[in-house]
């Protein structure tokens, strides 16, 4: 069953190796570049633009709302939280001796 897969696969690729290079047209690189160079930039409409302004400044104000109205935590009682957690010691020495 395996080696059957095989050489149906092999068979495909086989086929790969069949196929000819095709040739461009001669002038087929300047016209894309030319089609490439003939289009022009246009501006986002107004109403996308203050659209963005908007929602820019909505995001602004809820983050600095978020931050604000945070309650600060002391920091040591999250230190000993974790420490705690993680059953971390809390002394500086290396050896127990």
């Amino acid at each position: 069953m395996v080696s059957y897969k095989i050489n149906k696969m092999k068979s495909k690729l086989d086929l790969l190796q069949q196929v000819q290079k095709v040739e461009a047209p001669p002038f087929l690189y300047t016209r894309i570049l030319q089609r490439i160079s003939s289009v022009q930039e246009t501006p986002a409409p107004i109403k996308w633009r203050f659209a963005f302004a908007a929602v820019a400044v909505l995001l602004l104000a809820l983050n600095i709302s978020i931050l604000l109205s945070s309650k600060p935590k002391t920091k040591s009682n999250n230190i000993d939280t974790v420490v705690s957690s993680m059953n971390l010691s809390t002394s500086n020495e290396l050896y127990h001796e």
